[in-house]
């Protein structure tokens, strides 16, 4: 069992924090009890009460018309069941740029009946753009850039039920480990909205991921299983998890999901051994007897899952939690990294006979434009070297301590698409490379391939 350690970042965080325009003091809600819907509360949009599917697209269109620089409207690819589109938003300076920095994945609702996760995910994404200006928020936003997804499950908010509207509990439906359970789908990936969380992870470069939950409290983070043993990076994520679980407050603790509760095809296991980034779920429940209380749930939580936020961004934006990929290309140039690999589920009985694990194939890819008038650029990108998991083709194998030498392919290439200059690159966590792209140089300012 790993010991718990104090936060690397908790001083500065508290530090700077404290010169927040907003101040924390402001930010608490009221005494507990109903909250005059005449008066506007403490949280950063002023709300009294749960909003509606409505109320959060109209939150998040708002918030990208008001602020264009900050903010970004994001429409996930794959339609729900019942033909719903799922939303988000990024956040960061100069927003519009797709300019290379460390990124903070921050979702709620995987089950649709737990509001208050959507609220508390919302609300801070309301609360940084309100607050860019603060010098502690837009140091955070110069470094970082957030993508946030209030409402993962878009059907199940709608009709108030934890699972789908086919039934599948979606965080048990990734990939990885996953077993045909009653509520795990009838196939790994089979629902549109894992897809969307597949797509959004394998698109970014996200140093953290976190997905927002009620209702105990406890910060979670992999592996799923026992037997799986524990994961390469266990010191990282178990002090990202402390730090996020002590601002909180002494309640809350920080473990392996496995020693929670046993689960499979949840999404911090297939985040994290996929793409090697910090991957957390986070479960906030002051009051387990009234799960649904906005007072409760949301106005006296906010302050605290403020700070527990700051922690997550922070550590994305430390230098030491990903890797940097660094040199000079031609202004205007698309930079493109790209890896494939096989990962299995967990043993089962197959419709053909036996019982053996089923592979799928996971695909990784993220742009970056050049935009300095020098070409110069860095680039923070997860670890080209990734952590072998317990599921492997033969079955469950634990206790991996290993990671696989998979470079990133990096190409170079014109707005349009083609291809100057292909480079292997491999990067260790926090680690940086410098590529040359003179061949790129000199057949971008030609006349074209040579």
């Amino acid at each position: 069992m790993v010991h718990t350690q104090p936060s690397r970042r908790r001083r500065r965080l508290t530090t700077l924090g404290a010169a927040l325009t907003i101040g924390l003091a402001s930010i608490v809600a009221p005494p507990t009890g109903a909250v005059a819907a005449a008066e506007p509360s403490a949280l950063p949009s002023g709300n009294t009460a749960y909003r509606t599917l409505a109320d959060y697209e109209n939150d998040m269109a708002t918030l990208a018309a008001d602020y264009p620089t900050l903010v970004k409207p994001l429409e996930l690819p794959y339609k729900t069941t019942s033909g719903r589109t799922v939303r988000g938003i990024e956040i960061s300076r100069n927003v519009q740029l797709n300019d290379g920095k460390p990124v903070f994945v921050n979702v709620a609702m995987h089950h649709g009946n737990e509001w208050p996760s959507g609220e508390l995910t919302m609300e801070f994404a309301i609360d940084l753009v309100k607050n860019a200006k603060d010098p502690y928020v837009a140091n955070l936003l110069d470094r970082a850039r957030l993508v946030v997804v209030p409402v993962v499950n878009v059907d199940g908010f709608v009709r108030n039920r934890r699972q789908t509207d086919t039934n599948t509990d979606m965080n048990r439906n990734y990939g990885m480990g996953w077993l045909p359970i009653s509520t795990g789908g009838v196939a790994p990936w089979s629902e549109p909205e894992t897809k969307n969380m597949e797509w959004l992870l394998s698109t970014r470069q996200a140093t953290v991921f976190n997905t927002q939950h009620t209702c105990i409290r406890v910060v979670l983070y992999p592996p799923l299983q026992l037997a799986a043993g524990p994961a390469q990076d266990t010191e990282r994520l178990h002090r990202l998890a402390s730090a996020v679980a002590a601002q909180y407050g002494p309640t809350y603790n920080a473990l392996p999901s496995a020693e929670d509760y046993e689960t499979t095809g949840e999404a911090i296991d297939w985040a994290y051994y996929a793409t090697r980034g910090l991957s957390i779920t986070t479960e906030t429940c002051p009051n387990p007897g009234v799960a649904r209380n906005y007072q409760t749930q949301v106005l006296d939580t906010y302050a605290t899952h403020r700070k527990a936020m700051f922690e997550a961004v922070e550590t994305t934006a430390d230098q030491s939690e990903h890797a940097i990929i660094e040199g000079k290309a031609p202004k205007d140039a698309v930079l493109r990294i790209t890896k494939s690999f096989d990962m299995y589920t967990s043993p089962y009985a197959q419709p053909g006979g036996g019982v053996r694990p089923t592979s799928f194939t996971t695909t990784l890819t993220s742009e970056l434009d050049i935009v300095n008038p020098n070409g110069k650029f860095q680039w923070a990108v997860n670890p080209s070297y990734r952590p072998v998991p317990a599921y492997q083709a033969d079955g469950v194998r634990g206790n991996q301590t290993g990671f696989y030498t998979e470079p990133w392919i990096l190409t170079c290439e014109r707005p349009d698409g083609t291809v100057l200059q292909t480079t292997p690159v491999n990067v260790d966590l926090g680690k940086r490379v410098e590529v040359d792209f003179k061949e790129c140089k000199r057949k971008f300012n030609g006349n074209g391939p040579k």
